[in-house]
């Protein structure tokens, strides 16, 4: 079925040996999720929708014509950037995780899938302080509200470079709150792809953020953060 729903929403067919990734990613989440929490949902066709097409759909921001750098902060079980990776083997993906046990499950996967991807093991707003003007895109998944995510991802960016924000239903009462985060870090609001995912599994708000210009003493710290968002 993730043929099926990949054709349909981007008009791509999967190679028999991303399917057989896909395979292999999903049996080894199901093995892990056994003795370590990485999902709830372990259901093969839910797991197509909500991880694999649901990370993929991200593509339709990307440039996949040339080789580009992607950080995924807080990517967890691999999402979206390991879907993505599949999709396009010209990302060079570095994924920050500050879970131990999550890490280990990803230096498992880059094992079993034999793909390369950079996995480092720290809090996002910590490797950021170090890494500023170094990636093409950012992007988290799960890690937060937006206007903390932004204030973690954007100083990584190269100027010109691309925040993907992938939000649910209240993504418009979150980028009304992340306004002034958006102006003091520099960045603009470009648009944002709108999907009802496949089969009732929800909709999701792929917002898309440009850096225009980098602001120096970002991230603050995380207490600070949390204590006064943007």
């Amino acid at each position: 079925m993730l043929n099926t729903y990949i054709k349909k929403e981007l008009g791509i067919k999967l190679t028999a040996q991303q399917l057989k990734q896909f395979d292999a990613y999903y049996n080894l989440i199901v093995a892990y999720n056994q003795h370590t929490n990485l999902t709830r949902i372990t259901d093969r066709n839910d797991a197509d929708i909500k991880h694999f097409l649901d990370s993929m759909l991200l593509i339709r921001f990307i440039d996949t014509s040339k080789t580009i750098s992607l950080c995924d902060m807080g990517a967890g079980a691999g999402f979206p950037s390991i879907p993505l990776l599949i999709l396009n083997k010209n990302l060079d993906v570095t994924i920050v995780e500050s879970q131990t046990k999550r890490v280990q499950f990803l230096n498992l996967l880059k094992a079993t899938l034999n793909i390369e991807f950079d996995i480092v093991h720290a809090r996002a707003e910590d490797y950021a302080k170090d890494n500023q003007n170094k990636f093409d895109y950012v992007t988290a998944r799960a890690l937060g509200e937006l206007r903390m995510i932004l204030e973690f991802g954007s100083p990584m960016l190269k100027v010109g470079g691309y925040f993907i924000a992938p939000k649910g239903s209240k993504y418009q009462e979150e980028l009304a709150d992340a306004k002034n985060a958006v102006l003091k870090l520099g960045m603009t609001y470009e648009k944002s792809d709108l999907i009802t995912l496949p089969e009732n599994h929800g909709f999701r708000a792929n917002m898309l953020f440009k850096k225009v210009t980098h602001k120096p003493g970002y991230p603050r710290a995380f207490s600070l953060i949390k204590k006064k968002p943007l």
